[in-house]
């Protein structure tokens, strides 16, 4: 695999059967994304029997299911819905003669007198200029069609509600049933609401590894410690645009992937990526420019969302985001990550950093063919990774579970390897593996990276460098 970053597709009705799912593996996707916002759970098992039927020996395609999280929508409008003009005063709220019906006590109690409200994905705006119990009235800033049960955004304000809802909690419960590899959080706040997720996650499949989708400025200010209790995070570039302005919303993107590669965390980045492309044959130059931008930030995956779930050309839109992908990452500047582990070293480094590290900087000064790591929780691959060898990452790994989740991770490439005995015997039998699936041949030079004794998780403590033989 030339290419090192990631493709995460959503599957919906446009690749609704296998030979689509195939399409969509061949043309590069990673990780299929199954969006909890829509459908149903006979469908969803459905397109996860079909992924793991197409499954290949090494890098197989993960499943991400993401929860739709508490999303509040306006109620129903008359006939096929309103057309509100800019500068048109309207009311909103509870009551009789409500032009914007809105039930959610939630919403009512954080609205005030200068909120602006943001309906369906933005479209619409709204600016609060009076307020009588839970009855307002606006100015439309925006207008435009509103139609029933749109979603309703309250700018720079975040509503009172669990982080889980009880559609959540079952959709979680039929996850870990059908074999989800990764699950989503949406609507995160704080590190809290990731352990509600784990302890929830944890009846049903410990194995399981949790994402964030950070999109609330609340996300982004305890985003330290959301780091500490999550495995992967998603850079939610819709909703985050919804949330704050939208000036904000490029610099918190650096911010949050420069702070995951520090964290060693897998970072994906969401959201209109190749929007164009749900219509059109070819993208914009801004997205080819947002993809290219997105990947020289460091990001680990991209994400398309409608472009493969509902869009015209789903498996086009895979090969041109990975094309994009794959030029952009010949010009990544891997110094940015040496100054970040130069300042942050200054108050010292973890013992698998510091090993990790040198794995990459003795990778830049014998050019071998590839790293080989042996890895039973993921975190060896992960932390190599970490520091973007030019060279491919082959990992062995213990569990089919492991292998999976190493879809989202950037660079990495792993088979499913039997990890008994020794060390040293693991290690000749990641390597025997790699030979036969014809990632590696005799004569190459490689470097080893593993931990003694094997099988102990966080343990890497051993670098090798060998020729195949």
């Amino acid at each position: 695999m030339k290419r090192r970053t990631k493709i995460v597709c959503t599957i919906g009705p446009a690749v609704d059967d296998k030979q689509h799912l195939k399409a969509l593996i061949d043309a590069g996707m990673n990780v299929a994304r199954l969006n909890c916002s829509h459908g149903d759970w006979e469908t969803r098992a459905k397109w996860i029997g079909w992924l793991r039927e197409l499954r290949s020996e090494i890098a197989p395609c993960a499943i991400l299911v993401d929860l739709q999280g508490p999303k509040f929508r306006i109620g129903k409008v008359p006939g096929d819905g309103i057309t509100l003009a800019s500068g048109q005063k309207v009311t909103l709220g509870k009551g009789r003669d409500i032009q914007i019906p809105i039930e959610q006590d939630e919403i009512l109690r954080a609205i005030t007198v200068g909120s602006k409200l943001l309906l369906g994905d933005g479209e619409i705006e709204l600016k609060v200029t009076a307020k009588d119990d839970k009855r307002f009235e606006a100015k439309v800033s925006v207008g435009g069609m509103l139609r029933s049960h749109k979603g309703v955004t309250l700018v720079n304000k975040v509503f009172d509600t669990p982080a889980l809802t009880e559609q959540d909690k079952n959709d979680v419960e039929l996850a870990a049933k059908h074999g989800a590899d990764y699950i989503a959080l949406s609507y995160v706040k704080n590190a809290s609401d990731i352990r509600e997720l784990r302890r929830l996650v944890d009846r049903y499949d410990p194995s399981i590894r949790l994402c964030a989708k950070i999109e609330t400025r609340e996300a982004t200010r305890d985003l330290d410690n959301i780091l500490k209790v999550v495995d992967i995070v998603m850079v939610a570039r819709g909703d985050m645009g919804l949330q704050m302005d939208i000036e904000d919303v490029p610099l918190l993107q650096k911010k949050i992937i420069d702070s995951c590669t520090w964290a060693g965390k897998p970072v994906i980045t969401a959201t209109q990526m190749l929007e164009s492309m749900i219509t059109n044959p070819r993208p914009t130059r801004a997205e080819a420019t947002d993809v290219s931008n997105a990947v020289l930030d460091g990001t680990d995956a991209l994400m398309l969302s409608a472009e493969t779930a509902s869009g015209s050309y789903p498996v086009d839109c895979v090969r041109t985001m990975a094309r994009i992908a794959e030029k952009a990452e010949a010009h990544f500047d891997r110094s940015r990550i040496e100054h970040m582990f130069s300042e942050h070293g200054k108050s010292g480094v973890s013992h698998t950093d510091a090993i990790a590290h040198s794995v990459a900087t003795l990778a830049q000064l014998l050019h071998p063919k590839a790293i080989v790591t042996t890895t039973s929780s993921g975190q060896t691959p992960r932390l190599v990774s970490k520091f973007r060898p030019k060279q491919p990452i082959l990992c062995a790994a213990s569990s089919e579970r492991v292998q999976n989740q190493m879809a989202v991770v950037w660079g990495v490439e792993a088979a499913l390897i039997p990890m008994d005995g020794t060390t040293e015997e693991a290690v000749h039998s990641a390597v025997d593996a790699f030979l036969r699936k014809k990632r590696l041949n005799c004569g190459d030079s490689i470097i080893i990276t593993a931990g003694v004794p094997i099988g102990v998780a966080g343990n890497t403590n051993m670098i090798l460098t060998e020729v195949v033989s």
